[in-house]
């Protein structure tokens, strides 16, 4: 008897030693999905856990501060007591960009959106809050908000008050066929609206888009620089039934060549352009009228025009730059009063003390030759920028 209580006591120890052992043994840990870099489309892309879609995020704040129309020898926008000399200004932007390889090409979405404050005033809800860009690409598709089409070189200066006029958004559905060697074709369907739709003469206004702007293009794009050569045709039609529509068409040259011999990120850009009732295809922004209603009122007679612009950027150091650039520009309407001839010149200064860190200042002319009858103009203006991009 006193044997087989010393054999249970001491299966019991045994028992109670090895369940004390087995709880001591480490726990597996669980597999943790760490955030890889996704090297496959250029810098600071990364793997969205989980997926094989690869996220870029990013973003840019400006403040720029503006003085506006310190020439004042004529009537323009800033001539006027009641209206601000000075303007202070601050943008956000927010920038996304997913890219996913797919059986059917690369899925690309991209999104950039901007929040402005003018002179302390921000209202959420109103206009400054802008969808700069929102895009869909699959394979050679692009569809959504993005650069028209048109457009090839898009100028050297900032543009930062009196602007450019050479690069435009547009809301389209378009394809672009790469044929190697940095030669492409593309051809896009375009909501025409905006900055290029002008209004008509004649007392009657432009009327709605019933049939979108249709753009071609052909590109170049190397080691020596890049050359785009465009066309885009489409219609104008009045705000009555009354006057029969117009077609309207626009071409442009432009390229950039790369000077290395001159100094590291040297550049020069040209372009050309002409229009018949496209006026705001030569200088977006600034398209006048694109025809006349004649004295019959049944019909549209198109203005004409072309321009030209260049633009230099030299980087002087490898933390300071500057570019200049000019433009001319010439606008046959019905009517003396309104044909125009103008050109404009900017010249920008800026320093790059850090990565992604802009400091700088612009100035900006532009002088507005109106024919027999109309008031010609200038505009004159300033503006100081500290700009962080990550």
């Amino acid at each position: 008897m006193k044997l087989f209580k010393g054999m249970m006591l001491g299966a019991a120890a045994v028992a109670t030693a090895t369940t004390a052992q087995a709880a001591d043994l480490p726990v597996a840990p669980e597999p943790v999905d760490y955030v890889r870099i996704c090297d496959a489309y250029g810098a600071r892309f990364f793997y969205i856990p989980g997926t094989e879609t690869c996220l870029r995020v990013g973003g840019r704040v400006r403040a720029d501060y503006r003085f506006q129309d310190f020439a004042g020898t004529g009537p323009n926008n800033w001539d006027a007591k009641t209206d601000e000399s000075t303007r202070f200004r601050a943008r956000g932007y927010i920038r996304l960009d997913a890219r996913t390889q797919t059986e059917f090409g690369l899925l690309r979405t991209y999104t950039d959106v901007w929040f402005t404050s003018n002179n302390s005033a921000f209202a959420s809800a109103g206009g400054n809050t802008e969808m700069w860009e929102a895009f869909v690409q699959l394979g050679g598709f692009t569809f959504g908000r993005t650069g028209s089409f048109f457009d090839g070189w898009t100028g050297e200066s900032w543009g930062s008050q009196i602007g450019q006029g050479l690069d435009s958004r547009a809301n389209v559905l378009a394809y672009t066929a790469a044929f190697g060697n940095g030669m492409s074709a593309s051809v896009s369907v375009e909501a025409d609206n905006g900055g290029r739709a002008g209004g008509f003469l004649g007392g009657y206004a432009r009327g709605g888009h019933r049939i979108p702007a249709l753009v071609g293009k052909l590109s170049v794009n190397q080691g020596w620089g890049q050359a785009h050569l465009s066309g885009v045709v489409r219609n104008n039609q009045a705000s009555t039934a009354a006057v029969d529509s117009a077609t309207g068409w626009a071409l442009a040259a432009s390229a950039r060549f790369n000077l290395p011999m001159l100094g590291s990120n040297t550049g020069l850009g040209l372009r050309a352009a002409y229009a018949d009732g496209a006026i705001g295809y030569i200088h977006e922004g600034y398209s006048g009228y694109d025809a006349t209603v004649n004295a019959a009122g049944t019909g549209l007679s198109t203005s004409t025009g072309w321009g030209l612009a260049a633009g230099l950027t030299h980087s002087f150091t490898s933390t300071v730059s500057a570019s200049v650039q000019g433009q001319y520009w010439s606008i046959d309407a019905l009517g003396t009063a309104n044909d125009v001839d103008a050109w404009s010149a900017h010249g920008t200064l800026a320093w790059t003390p850090v990565s992604g860190l802009v400091i700088g200042a612009e100035m900006e002319y532009r002088n507005n030759d109106f024919g027999a009858g109309g008031v010609d103009n200038d505009d004159l203006t300033a503006t100081f920028r500290v700009q962080r991009t990550f």
